[in-house]
């Protein structure tokens, strides 16, 4: 077997799994198997239960895939879904059904990211809110890994903007050069203690990248919202406590941090809201 050919299985399962979505609105089987969650509220349509699990299964060759569809999605989607009305039970658009299926393959093990699909899924199947679903969400989920996926969900979950600063190196003229950009007053949960991430940068740009926040250092709060917090920052600290020996001087430059409008509806799409 070439080394492409286990690519391309995986390719040609999510275009047939989408297929299969995308014709069972005709099939007088999937309509009769709207009704199944009138009788069990835990129990997703048969279109799900028979037609996308095993063709997810079947052809996504990798074997923990095969067995989270097999043994776990059913239940997984069928509790994300049982609090949706009957009535307003839809079949889910094959452009967010199929590569959310596709994502899950190799996602289901790490728990924000399958968060993220699932509920996306389960939206998609909410008539009532099925048009905040967008295809362009699941590649962004995609697009984030299972760091970013847990801190960005609590970024999305703020209804205010948020203080971000740049640690700067500045000079005498005015001139400066950044050290540590795009700090966030990161804690660890249980202790509350600072925690220093030094892929933080890399994040807050990647989601800028995607659109679902907005960075700005010409704007910013209130000053408590910074002296509060970044005085006291491991990071500010040690850079603050090392010889300058060029006249310059360690500041921050304060900055503020907001989701955007896609961000938002990203959020309501994934059950943040």
């Amino acid at each position: 077997m070439s080394n492409e050919e286990p690519l391309k299985t995986a390719t040609d399962g999510v275009a047939l799994v989408a297929e299969v979505i995308k014709a069972a609105g005709d099939s007088p089987q999937v309509k009769e198997a709207a009704g199944n969650l009138g009788q069990s509220a835990v129990t997703l349509t048969k279109a799900i239960n028979n037609v996308l699990v095993p063709l997810a299964a079947i052809n996504f060759a990798f074997d923990k895939a095969r067995i989270y569809f097999a043994e776990k999605f059913q239940q997984d989607i069928s509790e994300k879904a049982q609090a949706i009305p009957q009535e307003h039970i839809v079949e889910p658009k094959a452009s967010i059904a199929g590569p959310s299926l596709q994502g899950l393959a190799f996602a289901h093990e790490e728990p924000d990211l399958k968060e993220m699909y699932l509920n996306l899924l389960a939206t998609a199947m909410d008539g009532r809110v099925a048009f905040t679903a967008h295809p362009a969400f699941v590649e962004i989920i995609k697009q984030l890994d299972s760091d970013e996926a847990r801190l960005v969900r609590e970024i999305l979950q703020s209804p205010t903007a948020l203080p971000i600063v740049q640690i700067r190196r500045t000079n005498k003229d005015g001139s400066y050069h950044v050290l540590v950009q795009h700090l966030l007053d990161l804690r660890n949960d249980s202790t509350g203690v600072a925690v220093e991430d030094k892929n933080l940068p890399v994040m807050v740009d990647n989601w800028s990248r995607l659109g679902l926040v907005e960075v700005a250092y010409d704007r910013k709060l209130s000053d408590e919202a910074y002296n509060s917090w970044v005085d006291q920052r491991p990071e500010f600290i040690r850079l603050k406590n090392e010889p300058q020996t060029d006249e310059s001087s360690i500041k921050y430059q304060k900055g503020l941090f907001k989701r955007t409008e896609l961000g938002k509806r990203f959020a309501k799409a994934i059950g943040l809201q």
